[in-house]
């Protein structure tokens, strides 16, 4: 029952992030110091300042609508400018995961944000994508 009640979460979540809009927010993606552990860095889209308001962020298997990965807000108005995979900064909460990453393809989604794209080899190295999506995401997650 929890798993249906997750899933349907899941799914409405998916259904308000899919309208298209400007995107005011960017994540670039560094491979990080720790193997398998990405870090994102949040900006703004000209990549020169810091991001608007982040409520959410979201690491999703490609071809996926399920996060190995959420974090939401908790009201703070602290906007992290780096955010390591599995460490939830100061002012957010995980609510998925972490699951470890394995070989494959992942999206990684920000509140009004377009998503960005990374792979981790089979050597388990993080390759990142070059290629940034014109899909912005609306909310990954719940406003508070």
């Amino acid at each position: 029952m929890a798993a249906l009640a997750l899933r349907l979460v899941t799914v409405a979540l998916v259904i308000v992030c899919s309208s298209c809009e400007r995107a005011i927010n960017e994540v670039r993606i560094e491979p990080g110091t720790v193997p398998m552990r990405p870090v994102f860095v949040l900006t703004d889209t000209s990549g020169k300042d810091r991001s608007g308001v982040i409520y959410g962020l979201s690491v999703v298997r490609c071809g996926s609508d399920s996060a190995v990965w959420q974090i939401d807000a908790t009201g703070s108005k602290e906007q992290p400018a780096r955010i390591t995979y599995g460490d939830a900064p100061p002012g957010y909460e995980t609510r998925r995961g972490p699951q470890p990453l394995t070989p494959g393809c992942y999206d990684v989604f920000i509140t009004d944000g377009r998503r960005s794209r990374f792979r981790v080899d089979a050597a388990g190295r993080v390759v990142v994508s070059t290629n940034h999506d014109t899909t912005t995401k609306r909310d990954t997650a719940t406003k508070r």
